[in-house]
């Protein structure tokens, strides 16, 4: 299944139904949730407060008469696919430009929990990330999310060719002319009550779109759940193109029917690594740092990977990915971040970096389509060509966000909770510390930073050997378990601060109680010490009970996860803690 960066939001809701009749909505009471969701409503505040753009055709819409068809039902699919009831979220599609639209989901006025929240997108992709705005409008929040100036998909990149101002929408005008128009059109929608905060969620492509929104406007959001963010992209992107070379010329080159080579690199890794950290038991490698150091210049160490039954070259292509990037020889500069040991997995399953699909039609679109180089890094004069052509395109279209715009010196003045998990192959987690650090790391009162042992780029991925408590509630996350449902049932116990970072993050700023249960977060508007990431018993379209099977406590840094024993109680919250 492929990563958010890599387009997770495509075809994941397999839906069967036929579309209801458009003549349905007329032919019942409507709720009283739904009494302004209308046309001439909406229309009215647009021309009030002289907002510009329109209404979208068939907008806005409810559950019974929106739009959308196949996998992007989600508000249909969930009302006919269980017993939630969401017949008074009113759904809004605004276009503000020609190009730029956004959507809002607007629970009824009676339910609304007087929090808003805009939810990033994925890669390179368009469309409004509805499963994500729906995760939460089921729970109450009003929700938005833009697409990015564009309708396609992370694997065709043809829109950007010669369209600066298709990139730059797509880098921070369409969130930037989206997030203020959304607000007006929210406050309207409740007769002027006041928010309780103004809140930001996005992983990889959409955590970097939240630090770049506030650099335009550091008021646009009082707390940020930040994850794994795609913050620098002039580096990020020649690097994959570099990775994806060293994948057809060492032979770590993998496609979809054929990852036996890093499912061999991926469990020997953990072999070696596993027990660095105190525990053998939990099957995740907690210590990358050790484990980096342990396989560093370990190429021809037969006694290291002898078992792995590998080549010496796949090897040192390998080991080339846990070192920073750098070139060329001659001088060497740093071009950008290594990832931690774990990684490969993820880039062979989840991220397709070792895959010549996704290289192809994904890193080498990005130098093609917005770069207009037919190149990729596969020697130094091509690297430097690339890299210099990556710094001048952000120049001009400013793709790039600051962390230190985070670091509470400047005019940002909101929460911000970061995370990123510690087997990120696509975007580094080596590269989320060092945003962390910028930012102001432990110093900065405002943030706070989670590393989620074993998980993958912003969700992670169905494995035999490896599942780590993972959920955390970004976005991303509602993808597993639920599977085919899009959103998590207050039933599981997971929807409250203790488990869930957005809402810890909405009670941070809020000053309420963050967490629940005995010591845990009880100071009112403390920033959060330990969120508790959850895994579940099942995986994909069949998920319906939502059984955990583990918990672990996530620890802000720079505390880190310790495990306490015995090995026999591995998968025993109680046997894990932050020191």
């Amino acid at each position: 299944m492929r990563s958010l960066a890599a387009g997770a939001l495509l075809a994941l809701l397999g839906l069967t139904h036929a579309a209801p009749s458009l003549n349905t909505l007329d032919s019942r009471q409507v709720p009283e949730g739904l009494k302004n969701c209308n046309e001439a409503f909406f229309s009215s505040v647009i021309a009030s407060k002289k907002l510009g753009g329109k209404l979208a055709p068939k907008s806005p819409y409810t559950s019974d008469n929106e739009p959308y068809e196949d996998d992007e039902r989600s508000l249909y699919y969930a009302n006919h696919e269980t017993d939630l009831n969401i017949s008074d979220i009113c759904g809004v599609q605004i276009h503000v430009t020609d190009n730029v639209a956004f959507e809002l989901y607007l629970p009824s006025p009676k339910k609304w929990n007087k929090r808003f929240l805009t939810v990033g997108n994925g890669g390179f992709s368009g469309r409004a990330n509805r499963r994500d705005m729906f995760s939460r409008a089921v729970q109450n929040w009003a929700t938005m999310s833009t697409n990015a100036g564009n309708e396609d998909t992370s694997d065709n990149l043809v829109w950007a060719f010669n369209q600066p101002d298709l990139q730059k929408d797509w880098a921070y005008r369409a969130m930037a002319k989206s997030v203020p128009y959304a607000k007006a059109l929210v406050a309207a929608y409740y007769d002027g009550i006041p928010t309780l905060g103004n809140y930001y969620s996005g992983c990889s492509t959409g955590g970097r779109q939240g630090i770049r929104q506030i650099e335009e406007d550091p008021k646009s959001f009082d707390g940020m759940l930040i994850g794994a963010p795609a913050w620098n992209v002039r580096s990020a992107m020649p690097v994959a193109s570099r990775i994806g070379w060293l994948a057809e010329t060492s032979g770590l080159k993998v496609t979809l029917l054929d990852q036996e080579l890093t499912a061999r690199l991926a469990v020997h890794i953990f072999t070696l690594c596993n027990g660095l950290d105190g525990s053998i038991a939990d099957g995740v490698v907690r210590d990358s740092a050790k484990c980096a150091d342990l396989l560093r210049g370990s190429s021809r160490n037969e006694t290291i990977w002898g078992a792995s039954n590998t080549t010496i070259s796949q090897r040192e292509a390998y080991l080339t990915l846990i070192e920073e990037f750098k070139t060329p020889p001659r001088n060497q500069t740093y071009a950008g971040d290594g990832f931690d040991p774990t990684a490969v997995h993820d880039m062979a399953v989840g991220s397709y970096l070792l895959d010549g699909n996704l290289t192809g039609n994904f890193t080498h679109q990005f130098a093609k389509y917005f770069l207009g180089l037919p190149i990729i890094w596969d020697n130094d004069e091509h690297g430097a060509q690339l890299l210099k052509a990556s710094d001048e395109w952000d120049k001009s279209i400013r793709a790039n966000a600051d962390p230190r715009s985070l670091n509470g010196k400047g005019p940002f003045k909101g929460k911000t909770i970061l995370y990123t998990g510690t087997a990120d192959g696509f975007v580094s987690s080596r590269g989320t510390r060092r945003a962390f650090e910028l930012a102001g790391g432990a110093n900065n009162k405002n943030l706070a930073y989670f590393e989620i042992p074993g998980m993958s780029h912003c969700v992670d991925l169905e494995t035999a050997s490896i599942n780590p408590p993972w959920y955390i509630g970004g976005v991303g996350l509602q993808i597993k378990p639920p599977g085919n449902i899009t959103y998590m049932p207050e039933s599981t116990g997971l929807v409250d601060a203790e488990h869930d970072a957005l809402i810890a993050l909405a009670e941070w700023h809020e000053g309420k109680t963050a967490g629940k249960g005995k010591g845990k977060g009880k100071c009112k508007g403390k920033r959060p010490d330990t969120i508790v990431a959850s895994a579940f018993a099942a995986w994909g379209s069949s998920q319906t009970n939502f059984t955990v099977t583990k918990k672990r406590p996530v620890c802000r840094a720079p505390m880190k996860q310790v495990f306490k024993g015995p090995e026999s109680a591995a998968d025993d919250e109680n046997a894990w803690g932050c020191a």
